[in-house]
């Protein structure tokens, strides 16, 4: 009887706990949002431009130091956005809202975003 009473209980808090809340050691949805699009942005550069570079002997650290910079730049660490993402892997709810978001905001700039990019003729020394 006592186990069932304890169970309940238990189940009782736990369906009363405040899911919208995230811990402090998270990075917050909308700093989420604008690391992820930039990350992405680095997947699409790498996948493009460095797997099919030649003259780069070490692709893998090419794209860790294009993530390491992406993190310097928004002022977070690898653990920490890894930590942050396992969480938001977890709650669907709040993933879905930062991936709905990437979506509108490439939506928004897809002309932008594919459109092609002038050529810029090198200067000839005479």
């Amino acid at each position: 009887m006592k186990s069932l009473t304890f169970l309940s209980i238990f189940v009782f808090m736990t369906a009363c706990s405040n899911r919208t809340d995230i811990p402090k050691d998270i990075i917050p949805p909308d700093s989420m949002q604008g690391i992820m699009k930039d990350v992405i942005m680095a997947e699409q550069y790498s996948a493009t431009y460095i797997t099919r570079d030649t003259l780069r002997h070490d692709k893998v650290k090419a794209n860790q130091d294009l993530l390491e910079a992406i993190f310097k730049m928004h002022h977070t660490t690898r653990a920490s956005f890894k930590g942050s993402l396992d969480f938001y892997e977890s709650r669907p709810d709040l993933n879905k809202k930062i991936f709905d978001s990437l979506v509108a905001y490439a939506n928004r700039h897809k002309a932008e975003l594919y459109a092609p990019k002038p050529l810029v003729k090198p200067k000839m020394v005479p």
